[in-house]
Order: C-alpha cells, then sequence, then structure tokens
C-alpha cells in the first residue's frame, strides 16, 4: 500500500458516494405473502377472463378485473414500481386504496349490474 496521502484522502472522499456493485435484496416473509396473493389473484381473474370468452358473459369480465384490481395490480405498483421509483409511503398507500376501491366496484358491478 502506497503512503500517498492524497490518494488515501481521494478514495475516503469517494468511498461512501460510489454504489456498491452488488446489492442485496432483502424478501421478507410479507413480501412473500403478497406476492403469493397476487399470483393467485392472477390465477383466478384469468379463469374469469377465460369464462368470460367461452359464455361471452360480461359479469364473468368484470368480475375477472374487479379481482385483478385488487389482487395483482396493487401489489405491482407498491412493491415493484413505488420502491424503485422512490415513491413516498403516503403515495404506495393511495395507489393502494384507489386500486382496491376500483376493483370493488368491479366486482359489485359485475355481481348486481351487469
Amino acid at each position: 500500500m502506497s503512503g500517498d496521502p492524497l490518494a488515501l484522502a481521494l478514495a475516503l472522499a469517494f468511498a461512501e458516494t460510489i454504489p456498491p456493485l452488488q446489492t442485496i435484496v432483502g424478501v421478507t416473509p410479507a413480501t412473500l405473502a403478497r406476492s403469493l396473493t397476487a399470483v393467485v389473484g392472477l390465477f383466478v381473474a384469468y379463469q374469469a377472463f377465460r369464462g368470460y370468452r367461452r359464455n361471452d358473459s360480461r359479469p364473468m369480465l368484470f368480475l375477472g378485473l374487479g379481482i385483478f384490481l385488487v389482487t395483482a395490480l396493487p401489489f405491482v405498483v407498491t412493491t415493484v414500481l413505488a420502491g424503485p421509483l422512490g415513491a413516498s409511503d403516503a403515495a404506495a398507500v393511495l395507489a393502494w386504496t384507489i386500486l382496491e376501491i376500483l376493483g370493488l366496484g368491479s366486482i359489485l358491478y359485475a355481481l348486481t349490474g351487469a
């Protein structure tokens, strides 16, 4: 190791600003549970969409859309998009809530008025 104080000072100054080459992503049990919910929701929504195509049933279309909006899309928006984009927790919760309201409204429409 050289004894050059300038090189040592530069190395220490840039050591905190240079991001590491590898990052460790921690997956919590909550994230695993939410991802499992999203996968099952996608499967159920797909089955409802198949029912819509097979029987040309509008209620099945809105039921599938509602299940997708309640289960899969909030996971994608809050976990996959909001985290890496640096959105605040309030924005993520707001997006989650809006998607749940739209999804439940679609399910309600499918069950009562389609």
